[in-house]
This record gives C-alpha cells, sequence and structure tokens, in this order.
C-alpha cells in the first residue's frame, strides 16, 4: 500500500456504521463499517474505497448523536468490502466532544465491541420454508438487530432478512436467528431480538444497505440538516 504508519493514537476495535461521501468525487456516498476506532482516525470497511489523498466527509453516530468530520484518506487496501485508513482534519463545530466521549470509554475496562444503532426502517423476514412476515427493525449491530413482527416466532427460528429494494442499493439479505420475543402491549407487534448466523459479506452488505437507506430516509425527512441542528 506504500504507506509507512507513524501512530499518534492508540486503536481500539469497535464495529460501528459511518457515512462516507466526497465532494472531490461527484457522487460518491457511501456507508461502511468500521473495524477500529482512534482519536485521530479510523480504519472503515466500505463498498468502494477513494483513492489515498481524497478528501471526504464523515458522519458517525455514537449513543444516538451525531457527529461529523472532514477527513483524507491515508491508505486503501484491496478486498471485498474493501478497506480505507482515514486520519480526521477538522471536526464540525464541538462535535468532537462526541467521538471524545466514545474513545474515552473504548478505553476503559468495558469496551464496547459494536455500537447498537436506533434506526426505523421496514424489513421483509422469510422464515423457511415459505413463511414471509413484514417487519420493522428498531436497531441494527454488527451482532444483530431487533425487529417488530405482527406475530410471534419461537427462539432459535432462523429468519432470513432483507432490505427493501431502493434506488441506493440491490436487495440486501442476511442469516439470523432468533433469541427472543417479548409479548408486546395491546395493539403492538411482538418485538424480537436477532443475531447475525453468519460473519461474511452478505451481513456487511445487509449492514450497510441498512444503515444507508436509513440515513438517506432522514435526510430526505430532513433535507439541509446537520448535527449542530441537533444541537450537538
Amino acid at each position: 500500500m506504500g504507506y509507512t504508519e507513524t501512530r499518534e493514537h492508540p486503536r481500539f476495535p469497535l464495529r460501528m456504521p459511518a457515512l462516507c461521501e466526497s465532494s472531490a468525487v461527484p457522487g460518491y456516498r457511501t456507508v461502511g463499517l468500521t473495524r477500529n476506532v482512534s482519536h485521530g482516525g479510523l480504519l472503515l470497511e466500505v463498498p468502494e474505497t477513494l483513492a489515498p489523498g481524497t478528501p471526504t466527509n464523515i458522519l458517525v453516530n455514537s449513543e444516538g448523536q451525531n457527529a461529523r468530520s472532514e477527513a483524507v484518506v491515508v491508505w486503501t487496501g484491496a478486498g471485498t468490502p474493501g478497506q480505507m485508513g482515514l486520519k480526521f482534519t477538522k471536526w464540525a463545530g464541538t462535535d468532537h466532544r462526541i467521538w471524545d466521549q466514545l474513545m474515552a470509554f473504548q478505553a476503559g475496562s468495558t469496551p464496547r465491541s459494536s455500537l447498537r444503532i436506533p434506526i426505523d426502517l421496514e424489513i421483509a423476514c422469510l422464515i423457511p420454508p415459505d413463511t414471509r412476515l413484514p417487519g420493522r427493525a428498531q436497531n441494527i449491530s454488527d451482532g444483530g438487530l431487533m425487529i417488530t413482527l405482527p406475530q410471534a416466532l419461537d427462539p432459535r427460528t432462523r429468519v432470513l432478512v432483507a432490505t427493501p429494494t431502493g434506488l441506493t442499493l440491490p436487495l440486501m439479505e442476511a442469516e439470523t436467528e432468533v433469541m427472543w420475543t417479548r409479548t408486546p402491549t395491546v395493539g403492538e407487534d411482538f418485538l424480537h431480538g436477532l443475531r447475525f448466523t453468519k460473519d461474511d459479506i452478505d451481513k456487511e452488505f445487509f449492514l450497510i444497505g441498512a444503515l444507508l437507506q436509513e440515513v438517506l430516509d432522514q435526510e430526505e425527512e430532513s433535507p439541509g440538516k446537520t448535527s449542530s441542528d441537533n444541537g450537538t
């Protein structure tokens, strides 16, 4: 890769989504998953990498708070998905405080391996052999997701979950297993905790597709809104 790293900050393993855009590459907008993070930057896995030296804008979400930073691609690695090492260059307003708090937590005694992100997204579910149920995702992480369904599924039930087909990405699917089910109050659907059963590219692209669709849906509802508008 032609890059020799001089480590300024300790790295922490963490799987969290990040939206990456670049004004230098028209139309480039993707959501990736981090492999590790630090005060100075992050290692991001994305479907399509950018060339070293490319300026970018990064949006991350920690504990429901959005933080934006300008960044530059330092190095790239081949693969599916590809990898990019990004260095932060300028945070938006006081957004660096959100990142600093996350780094302080990851440096503590109980760091997270992945961040659970609240979302509100339509999910299609297939229960073998041929039962189909409409669902709605409530949150998602590298380990699984929480969804609501119109009927209860027993623990250990295998479920194929899929993102809706949209304009941004094709249909994405991932295999899951029901870990728990909660009985709803009157008029509500059943809440389920699902875990991904395979740690493969299908799961990664399902996560990326779901998170990208969620980000785009939010932007359509609030065009031009930034993290500073939310008071972060």
